[in-house]
């Protein structure tokens, strides 16, 4: 799984060059948005759902575990003040 969602980050770069709407400025999604902003919209979407994918996934396990003798406050020092 995390070799897919490495290969899809990719191609969502390669697909985020839009080179081949930049000159269509006639053509509407909806009746009122240019279809480059459409197509972004969309790729941010797509970028915002391969985020959590890749969160998901590929995230270490043992990251978010907490670790009590990680940090230790200066002495003299009571925690949290």
């Amino acid at each position: 799984m995390r070799m897919l969602i490495y290969a899809l980050i990719v191609l969502l770069a390669i697909a985020h060059q839009d080179f081949w709407w930049r000159s269509d400025s006639r053509t509407l999604v909806l009746g009122f948005l240019p279809v480059s902003l459409a197509y972004h919209v969309g790729v941010s979407i797509a970028a915002c759902l391969l985020w959590g994918l890749a969160c998901r996934f590929c995230w270490p396990a043992d990251v978010d575990v907490a670790d009590d003798d990680a940090w230790a406050p200066p002495a003299g020092r009571k925690a949290g003040h």
